[in-house]
């Protein structure tokens, strides 16, 4: 749904009559939705173990950086809309998750030395696409900062 201010207001978020309005830079618009409250279960709980874990990793903001600009490189690529992203948080959970299916790694132990010590491909942008782990786009061999 679109939403239309007639006040030209640009940057107004939050919650409101059980909706969530919120701005998207990329389509430079508003944008509503309905908010629904996730009910409790046993994979909201394994996510939130899962992401507190991988917050906790502490990325480099030369690693974010890289993933910021992947995403940009991403985004332009023709064949995008098979695994949508809109920032860098999302490429790197995208990252994480093909790591954790291809090496059989549990993403709610996996700790900074471990990436260190067996020298797992998510350490840079570059080793996980040259690993798979991330779809190749054009110029991605300078995204080498490390984790």
């Amino acid at each position: 749904m679109k939403v239309l201010f007639k006040n030209m207001i640009q940057a107004y978020t939050g919650k409101c009559d059980g909706l969530v309005y919120y701005y998207n830079r990329r389509l430079n618009r508003m944008c509503v939705r309905e908010y629904v409250k996730p009910r409790a279960t046993a994979q909201h709980s394994q996510f939130a173990a899962i992401s507190s874990n991988l917050k906790a990793l502490n990325l480099s903001a030369a690693y974010k950086q890289d993933l910021s600009d992947y995403t940009e490189l991403y985004i332009r690529r023709n064949d995008n809309h098979k695994l949508p992203v809109s920032n860098w948080y999302n490429v790197f959970m995208m990252l994480m998750w093909a790591l954790s299916r291809k090496y059989a790694i549990d993403l709610k132990t996996i700790t900074r030395q471990q990436i260190y010590d067996e020298s797992l491909p998510c350490i840079s942008v570059k080793d996980a696409v040259d690993a798979g782990l991330l779809p190749m786009v054009r110029g991605y061999e300078i995204f080498e900062n490390q984790l």
